[in-house]
C-alpha cells in the first residue's frame, strides 16, 4: 500500500506531461480565406455537366464506341449458349475496366442484355466515378429488384434402406 500511492502520483505524472496539447486557434487564421480556399477547390472538382448527354440508355452506346462485339440486338432477351454467355461476360469485363466511354457502353450492354449475370458488374459500376455510368448502373439494377426467383423443387431423398423397399 505504501508503494502504491507514489507509483499512482508518478503515472499521474506521465500522463499530464504526455497528454496531447490542443494548439490554439492563431489570431491569423480568417474564416473568409479558408472559405476562399474551399471554393476554388471545389470549382477545381466540379465541372458543369455537358447538356447534351442523353438520359436515354438506348442512346448511351451511340456516344461511346463499345470495345466489345456483342451487340444487343432482338436476341438480347434471349438465352445465350453457355459458352457465347461466358465469352460476351468476358468482354463486358474488360470493357468495364477501360476508359469512361468504354466503361459507360458496357453498362449500357449490361442493362439492354438483361441477364442475372450482368449484375456484378451493374453493382460494381455504382461506384464508378462518372455520374452518367453510376446513374446508368442504377437505372439497370433495378431492374433485379423485388423478389428472388422461386427455387427450383428438390428432389425427395431416397429412404436408407433402398434395398428392403424394391
Amino acid at each position: 500500500m505504501q508503494q502504491a500511492i507514489p507509483a499512482a502520483a508518478a503515472l499521474l505524472l506521465v500522463f499530464w506531461l504526455l497528454r496531447r496539447r490542443k494548439n490554439p486557434l492563431s489570431s491569423g487564421d480568417d474564416g473568409s480565406a479558408v472559405a476562399a480556399v474551399n471554393r476554388a477547390q471545389l470549382e477545381r472538382l466540379v465541372q458543369p455537366a455537358a447538356p447534351a448527354a442523353p438520359a436515354v440508355p438506348s442512346a448511351v452506346p451511340a456516344l461511346a464506341a463499345p470495345a466489345f462485339a456483342w451487340r444487343p440486338g432482338p436476341e438480347s432477351g434471349a438465352r445465350l449458349d453457355p459458352r457465347r454467355r461466358r465469352q460476351v461476360r468476358a468482354e463486358l469485363r474488360t470493357a468495364a475496366t477501360g476508359s469512361a466511354g468504354e466503361r459507360l457502353a458496357a453498362v449500357a450492354a449490361c442493362l439492354a442484355w438483361g441477364d442475372r449475370a450482368s449484375l456484378p458488374l451493374l453493382k460494381r459500376a455504382r461506384f464508378d466515378p462518372d455520374p452518367r455510368v453510376a446513374a446508368l448502373a442504377a437505372e439497370g439494377i433495378s431492374a433485379f429488384r423485388g423478389r428472388t426467383a422461386a427455387a427450383a423443387a428438390q428432389p425427395a431423398r431416397l429412404p436408407r434402406n433402398v434395398a428392403r423397399t424394391r
